[in-house]
């Protein structure tokens, strides 16, 4: 079946090197797996290079690059605050404020850690938010590598989802955290030499850096302010235009979204199984620490140029709809303005960025479900058990995230979501675990809970409003839905995330007495050393 670029034939052949490829560096990796460690964390034992690469590589998936490009591409640099702005301070607060401790606790996931600290109910619950969140995240990179295949080869986008979900099941089921690295760090170096080769190909087309960085409104798909990083005051906005605030919303909406929009993977991804699986991967803490750093640094950087491609292109063809905008701008040029031979490496890029994100959130989602959940039911499970629970649930979980990508096929937002829920749920547990030794059970239960009730009323309050401020978007007269829904989720994501920190803080007061606080120990039950916390030191301590 022939699709709409003439050379998709070359690109199908080079996509099925790429993917032999990959299942051959899962088969390798099989062979080292001797225990559950090694097939979680890779047997803790991963240098700089290769933390840093599967950090980076695992933050960086199609919702930065597709999805970054589109949302470029409509809202300019408003559009991108969540992906790759968001991502990066993810990146760096992990770092600064958390690595050291979860190495020090000596998991082997995010929910040994909410056991451990408030007890097997809070567990469960992280457990569940995780896997949601997680299946979430994986459903984004799927629907990506289906958009991918249908535009260069014209295969339906469920078969393209489905191959992308199997070749994903082989390696990671082989090789676990071994194999997902060792292909993290090849896919790191492919993606930054095809970001490059676009990068270059596509500012001449406009004349230069010079004008990509001009703050036109004229410069995107919605008229904002094309460089703005906060909401635009009314004097600096465009008075035929009326562009000011975030996303057009003034007044406290303006700035919720805005903090929803940094918070959201900033805060919202820190407690997350993937990430912290790199983390706890690496061989000692100085390690753990500079690769966060690094992967910050590099994320902005690289993560930046499809950002300034989806700018590029709305100059180039400022008429695509809103839904090509969303998932093809990077197709589009690779199609009209790359050789064949350039073509076939920037695909293979784009896939190397969706499937080294998709095989992270798998296997941490079944680290969770093999590891830890089956631990509730049978807390006398073998090591040996255990490993083979959690490649079981590897085809299981991957499954299951496939049907979220058929179902809903929309890359950016699915992403996002999938990093509210936590921000609403889990974040402040999370942090308190660590950095507020009165933190209780009670406090936890009703953080999770309270923040994630608050979310889902305040959406339906900002709803009307959000309604109104998208009509006639698409339609005259008619409400543009998928903007009204997602808008008021972002508003009303940080009035979940207030309400999750303040009840946290009130029932761990107001319940000291009956509920004490647990102490935050490590897995052999010894107190966690909180000397030199911060990620502050770059030579090697006691701690590593």
């Amino acid at each position: 079946m022939n699709g709409a670029y003439e050379h998709g034939g070359w690109v199908l052949i080079g996509l099925a090197i790429y993917m032999v490829f990959m299942v051959l560096i899962g088969w390798w990796a099989s062979k080292r797996v001797k225990n559950t460690a090694d097939f979680l964390v890779a047997g803790r034992r991963l240098g700089l290079f290769l933390c840093t690469g599967t950090l980076f590589a695992t933050w960086f998936c199609s919702g930065t690059a597709m999805g970054g490009a589109g949302n470029a591409y409509i809202f300019g640099n408003q559009g991108v605050i969540f992906d790759p702005w968001g991502a990066a301070l993810c990146l760096f607060i992990a770092g600064f404020f958390f690595v050291r401790l979860m190495r020090r606790g000596k998991y082997l996931t995010l929910v040994d850690m909410f056991q451990i600290r408030y007890g097997k109910g809070v567990g469960l619950c992280s457990t569940f938010s995780l896997i949601v969140a997680e299946m979430g995240w994986t459903g984004a990179q799927l629907v990506a590598f289906g958009t991918i295949i249908h535009f260069f080869a014209g295969v339906p986008l469920w078969l393209g989802i489905t191959i992308s979900t199997i070749i994903l099941v082989v390696y990671t089921y082989l090789g676990g955290m071994w194999a997902v690295t060792l292909t993290d760090a090849a896919q790191m170096i492919i993606l930054t030499v095809g970001m490059i080769i676009m990068i270059s190909i596509a500012v001449p087309l406009v004349g230069g850096l010079k004008e990509v960085f001009s703050n036109d409104p004229s410069g995107n798909w919605l008229g904002i302010n094309q460089w703005s990083f906060i909401p635009t005051p009314e004097k600096a906005a465009d008075p035929e235009l009326g562009n000011a605030g975030f996303m057009y919303y003034t007044g406290y909406k303006g700035w919720f979204y805005w903090l929803g929009a940094w918070m959201a993977i900033g805060l919202g991804s820190i407690p997350a199984q993937d990430l912290m699986q790199r983390v706890l991967s690496a061989k000692n803490e100085k390690v753990a620490t500079g690769a966060s750093y690094i992967s910050s640094a590099l994320y902005i950087v690289i993560g930046m140029m499809p950002v300034i491609v989806g700018m590029i292109y709305f100059r180039l063809n400022p008429d695509l709809t809103i839904e090509e905008a969303l998932n093809s701008i990077l197709l589009h040029m690779a199609a009209e303005h790359l050789p064949p031979f350039l073509t076939v490496i920037f695909v293979s890029a784009l896939v190397a960025a969706l499937m080294s994100s998709s095989d992270s959130a798998i296997l941490a989602t079944s680290s969770m479900i093999g590891y830890n959940a089956y631990k509730l039911f049978k807390p006398d499970v073998t090591e040996k058990q255990t490993l083979r629970a959690t490649r079981i649930a590897v085809p299981i979980v991957t499954v299951v995230s496939l049907a979220l990508a058929l179902w809903l096929q929309v890359i950016y937002n699915l992403m996002v979501i999938a990093w509210s829920l936590l921000l609403v749920s889990l974040f402040a547990p999370y942090a308190a675990a660590y950095w507020w030794k009165k933190a209780n059970r009670s406090g936890a239960f009703a953080a999770f809970f309270g923040g994630f009730a608050v979310w889902v009323i305040t959406y339906f309050i900002h709803l009307p409003a959000t309604k109104e401020a998208n009509l006639g978007i698409v339609e005259e007269g008619v409400v543009y839905m998928d903007w009204a829904i997602w808008d008021s989720v972002y508003i009303s994501s940080v009035w979940g995330f207030i309400a999750s920190v303040a009840l946290l803080i009130v029932v761990s007061l107001a319940t000291q007495k009956k509920d004490p606080a647990m102490p935050l120990l490590d897995m052999d039950g010894n107190p966690v050393d909180r000397r030199h916390q911060l990620g502050i030191r770059f030579r090697k301590t006691a701690n590593g």
